[in-house]
């Protein structure tokens, strides 16, 4: 969002402040303060208020507030005795009283009453041509000819002659003095490069443009795949037996492949020689851990290289350097690890720099330059928003990544995190940008997979569809009295909630959201009243009322394993020196609880019995009062998976999602017998009356993609 504050212009996403003479970049609690100053102009706002609604209630001392009250006031230049922004109102506290209002995206200046049409002419040209615009000079006599006419007959000439006058300057310092930017420009067009069954991604040039590498995925099974452009014949690396290969990087001069082959068991390096499509035998050169799937980038020094690994599926990755011929390995500098961690970086298209794209502490994803030879990181840019996997630019001084979730578009920011431009706008679901080896164009993969809702009936094992269409629809919850499924539709092109009554098989949207939020789980309250959602970092309680929704004012963290303890209590857990602990929030006076240090995650159920407890020393525990140890320890590895909770209890009964075998499970605690229920790549269920509401992806290809200019 942007306001128009006086003569400056804030950006909450970009973090900055912006006036004629300088940008200043925001530090993000500054961010957040000035944000609610804007939405509560000329209003007193107690210290107590601030702390409740910018430090979300956080233990913070009035010194605290104080201090980031002066950084404000020093970003804008204003003097508290006689304040032009920030009014001091001693034992009451704090009002903004400079001109505030919101401008929309695409306007750098703030919307206004009409002005007369030179000053609307200047103020949509670019900050260098206001400095120093052309000057018309008029002789006395023509000005005292014109003081004999009528003001409407004088003022258009002059408008028209200056209009005219700023419209020449315009062009010619456009062509004359700023550097042509294509990739700047809305592309509308895409060809595609890959045409085969199942998905093709990340997509990577040899230097000479002659072949293509990338990822093939067909029902799960990944291979590696390079093509010649010129005739379109395909080989494809499969002598690592039934592990997955790729993805892929080449080095500088394209005679060498670096890859990944891996699964659950087992993690490897290895690199490669190539002619043409003749490949040499390949060479380990690390041994990673299993279930580690990260990437492996040549450096422009072609014996060193950076991957990304990390201790095992579902935990956090980090970036270390490796020599190809001495084993020499260290880990680099790199962001604090949140998240998933750094899974995600790009090699400047000439230096040896890397861009790495990492989530903070409040999810956001924020974005670093590493000087690989001096070991040098350097903060960029961060935004607000759920985004992902940026790379360089062609000029290297751009960062081009995708749009927010769900992507149809590439766009350009400078590396102070400013917008610059729409590269490709589209109608599919865009992936992971790379560059094209010609300079200007850009490579992604695209599709229209879709993810439907199934609805299986345990006993006859007959199979209804209740959400089927051609987007994703997922996160299905079963209520507990109405007879209806809560779940997250794609179908408006935003994410909203929908609901199915199970009935009629009649469906309609709760929601009208319209905005770019990304849901990773939902559930019911006890009395059906609300649902809650679970955010990247936040969570909002859903009315099924009107649809409408709050946020539960806890800090902006990562979360995980959400469940109603009650109807006014929600359970959640978040990491505390570095161990997940649950934590109560109560909806009634908005204040927040832990449980005991002992348990990481808990599920709670509308049946006691059904309630499941994970304590730090990773054993499963059942109830809400006497809390029975499990006997059984595989289950608890089920708990969890990522955020969400994946093992459920049912009476007797136990169900999880085996991501190894791709099944839903079930097991009966009387014989410990485990029976498959459905086959599916999708991990999110649910279990509710002898039923099983559970997602399945259809494979609809997977391409990968070329921009091209239109004028091409």
């Amino acid at each position: 969002m942007r306001w128009q504050i006086a003569h400056f212009i804030f950006c909450d996403q970009q973090q900055s402040l912006v006036d004629e003479k300088q940008t200043l970049q925001l530090e993000p609690m500054a961010v957040e303060l000035l944000r609610y100053f804007c939405q509560h102009p000329d209003v007193i706002i107690s210290k107590d208020e601030l702390i409740t609604n910018v430090w979300l209630g956080r233990v913070v001392s009035d010194n605290t507030v104080s201090k980031l009250i002066t950084k404000l006031r020093k970003a804008f230049a204003d003097n508290p005795r006689q304040p032009q922004f920030i009014a001091t109102f001693p034992k009451k506290g704090y009002k903004f009283i400079a001109t505030v209002t919101r401008v929309d995206e695409q306007q750098t200046t703030r919307e206004t009453t009409p002005q007369p049409t030179d000053n609307i002419l200047e103020d949509s040209l670019p900050r260098v041509m206001q400095t120093n615009p052309p000057v018309v000079n008029h002789s006395d006599s023509e000005v005292n000819h014109a003081e004999l006419l009528p003001n409407s007959l004088i003022e258009k000439p002059k408008r028209q002659l200056i209009i005219m006058l700023l419209m020449i300057a315009f062009i010619l310092m456009t062509y004359l003095i700023w550097p042509v930017n294509n990739e700047a420009r809305i592309t509308t067009s895409a060809q595609a490069l890959t045409t085969d069954a199942g998905d093709e991604l990340f997509p990577e040039f040899s230097p000479d443009g002659t072949r293509v590498a990338y990822l093939s995925n067909i029902q799960g099974n990944v291979y590696l795949r390079i093509k010649r452009i010129a005739d379109e014949k395909v080989i494809t690396i499969d002598d690592h037996g039934d592990i997955g290969v790729g993805p892929a990087s080449w080095n500088d001069d394209g005679t060498k492949l670096a890859y990944l082959v891996g699964n659950s068991n087992q993690c490897q390096y290895f690199i490669r020689e190539i002619s043409g499509l003749t490949l040499g035998k390949p060479t380990l050169i690390h041994n990673c851990t299993a279930g580690s799937f990260g990437k492996i980038l040549f450096t422009h020094d072609d014996k060193r290289l950076v991957y990304a690994e990390n201790n095992g599926i579902a935990t956090p990755y980090a970036l270390f350097s490796i020599h190809s011929e001495t084993g020499e390995q260290r880990r680099v500098a790199q962001p604090d690890i949140y998240l998933g961690g750094n899974s995600q970086f790009d090699l400047h298209p000439t230096e040896n720099k890397l861009l790495i794209s990492s989530p903070d502490q409040q999810q956001w994803e924020g974005f670093y330059q590493l000087d690989i030879e001096r070991d040098k990181l350097t903060f960029l840019f961060k935004l607000n928003a759920y985004v992902c996997c940026a790379i360089w630019s062609h000029d290297g001084n751009h960062v081009v990544m995708m749009g927010e979730h769900p992507a149809y578009e590439l766009i350009r920011y400078r590396l102070t995190g400013k917008k610059e431009g729409v590269i490709y706008s589209g109608t599919r679901v865009i992936r992971a940008p790379r560059r094209h080896i010609n300079g200007q164009d850009y490579l992604f993969s695209a599709g229209n997979k879709n993810i439907d809702i199934a609805l299986l009936a345990l006993d006859t094992k007959q199979q209804v569809m209740i959400a089927d269409s051609s987007v994703n629809e997922q996160f299905s919850r079963f209520s507990h009295h109405s007879n209806q499924v809560a779940y997250i539709s794609l179908a408006t092109g935003h994410e909203e909630v929908w609901l199915t009554d199970l009935n009629r098989l009649t469906r309609r949207k709760l929601t009208h959201f319209n905005d770019d939020r990304h849901y990773l789980d939902l559930r019911w309250s006890p009395d059906d009243r609300y649902l809650m959602a679970l955010t990247l970092n936040e969570i909002h309680l859903i009315s099924l009322e009107d649809g409408t929704f709050i946020r539960l004012k806890i800090p902006q963290n990562e979360i995980r394993g959400v469940s109603f303890k009650r109807n006014s209590v929600i359970a959640y857990s978040v990491k505390v020196d570095e161990r997940w602990q649950v934590h109560f929030y109560d909806l009634k006076t908005d204040s927040v609880s832990k449980a005991e240090r002992r348990w990481q995650y808990v599920h709670f159920s509308d049946k006691e019995q059904n309630t499941l407890w994970l304590d730090q020393q990773h054993q499963l525990f059942v109830g809400n009062m006497n809390k029975e140890l499990v006997n059984n320890l595989e289950l608890a590895n089920y708990v969890m998976n990522g955020r969400q909770f994946n093992l459920r209890k049912r009476g007797l009964y136990w169900y999880w999602f085996d991501s190894n075998r791709q099944e839903i499970l079930s097991l009966l605690s009387e014989n410990d017998s485990i029976q498959p229920l459905v086959k599916t790549r999708i991990s999110d269920f649910d279990i509710a009356e002898g039923q099983l509401s559970y997602s399945q992806a259809n494979q609809n290809n997977v391409d990968i993609y070329q921009t091209y200019k239109a004028t091409k």
